[in-house]
């Protein structure tokens, strides 16, 4: 769940605000005039690709809710006729560059002027009197060698562009032509953001309804090994010979069955809550960041080996100081229950301030290690999170020039900066 949010972040704003809620450059519909144009600049095998997976409905076979939903058409459409992600992936691939051929010959440009006009010169001069012919008539009716080396020749102008930037184009051209049918497109916006917004708050309440039927799984698991623990170490204890019980002292088995098995107890809480789960998440989100297109895994790297060489330093120092902290507190347990069993004999021999003198420097050692590991464990956090934040800055300051570059959208550097 919760790497799927950071997916559901990047879609609201790439696709529901850049993109107005159109994911893909597989129109649902297009005008039969558009298909042909399109059709032009593509090879026989993308065009029955493309073809077998569309329906041709004539204007005359429009249904009423296709004519309330399409209220400018005046002609025949083409209809997407499946709905397997494979397939509309393979199709947004062969149909982007032909699109954005389209869509750079129908602007008025220097350069598209240019094209028509030498185009034109071409042409035989009973063709161009009337002056109403169209580029893609042109095109039509050139012979399939020279349309193919025309093609070739878009192509390689659009070689050198990022596949984001021919996609984001190509939707743009979907967009263009949704609205010339007359689809309301502030309503699929809206419809969009809404509904990838119930899903991501669906995500978040399920993820939060895991995180507590986890807790309470692990509490339950560690309580009863807990117990299961104390039971086997007292019945241990009780089968014991006096040997045995003066090596161990009575104080350390106390400890060993109070403290230690506390300290298992809280390990299990965590082993279940955090232990195995964040490798899952770490390692899923490392995925995740190579999944995406952009050129910025190393900054990932920069965030492991930092976080690493830090937990690495604090644990070399910590991990001896947790190990005395569990003697110490086995020290405090034998000098207090020597105390409070041989009462009367220090009282008899008047040592009330040589015991209390034992007791302080146990006390003091034990409060003075907690407080050297407790302060060093609480300073990691806000070194990891200076860490973080710094990272944060990083993928902004490069992530904001490939967004000027138009090698990313907005929406991959928030997924980016989540993972």
């Amino acid at each position: 769940c919760d790497l799927a949010l950071p997916d559901y972040t990047s879609k609201i704003v790439n696709v529901g605000i850049q993109q107005g809620g159109v994911e893909n450059a597989v129109p649902d519909v297009i005008r039969k005039s558009e298909m042909d144009k399109i059709l032009l600049f593509m090879s026989s095998q993308d065009k029955d690709e493309v073809l077998s997976n569309y329906k041709l409905v004539e204007k005359k076979d429009l249904t009423e809710e296709d004519k309330e939903n399409y209220s400018k058409l005046d002609e025949d459409i083409y209809k997407l006729d499946t709905k397997d992600d494979d397939t509309i992936e393979k199709l947004n691939d062969i149909l982007g560059k032909p699109m954005l051929t389209v869509s750079g010959l129908e602007t008025d440009s220097s350069e598209t002027k240019a094209m028509k006009e030498q185009m034109m010169s071409n042409l035989p001069k009973e063709m161009t009197q009337n002056g109403d012919i169209d580029i893609f008539q042109v095109f039509s009716m050139m012979p399939k060698e020279q349309l193919t080396q025309v093609k070739a020749e878009f192509d390689e102008q659009f070689s050198e562009m990022p596949d984001s930037i021919i996609s984001q184009a190509a939707v743009s051209y979907v967009k263009g032509e949704y609205e010339a049918i007359g689809i309301d497109m502030d309503k699929t916006q809206i419809n969009y953001i809404f509904l990838s917004g119930v899903k991501m708050l669906g995500v978040a309440l399920l993820s939060a309804a895991l995180s507590v039927v986890v807790g309470f799984m692990a509490s339950k698991v560690a309580a009863k090994t807990s117990m299961n623990l104390r039971s086997k170490v007292f019945k241990k204890v009780m089968s014991f010979s006096h040997t045995e019980m003066d090596k161990f002292s009575t104080a350390s088995l106390i400890t060993r069955s109070t403290n230690d098995i506390q300290q298992i107890q809280m390990l299990m809480v965590m082993l279940f809550r955090i232990v195995f789960y964040a490798p899952i998440l770490g390692i899923g989100g490392v995925i995740k960041v190579l999944r995406t297109d952009t050129n910025m895994t190393w900054i990932i790297a920069i965030g492991v080996i930092l976080i690493t060489i830090l937990v690495s330093v604090l644990f070399t120092f910590a991990m001896p100081k947790f190990k005395s902290v569990q003697k110490l507190i086995d020290k405090l347990n034998l000098v207090t229950r020597e105390s409070l069993t041989g009462m009367l004999v220090i009282r008899a021999f008047s040592t009330e301030k040589h015991e209390e003198k034992r007791f302080n420097k146990a006390n003091i050692d034990l409060t003075k290690t907690n407080l050297f590991v407790n302060r060093l464990m609480s300073s990691m956090m806000p070194i990891m999170m200076l860490i973080m934040n710094g990272l944060t800055l990083l993928i902004v300051w490069v992530g904001a020039h490939q967004v000027d570059l138009g090698t990313m959208q907005v929406g991959d550097m928030m997924a980016f900066m989540q993972y």
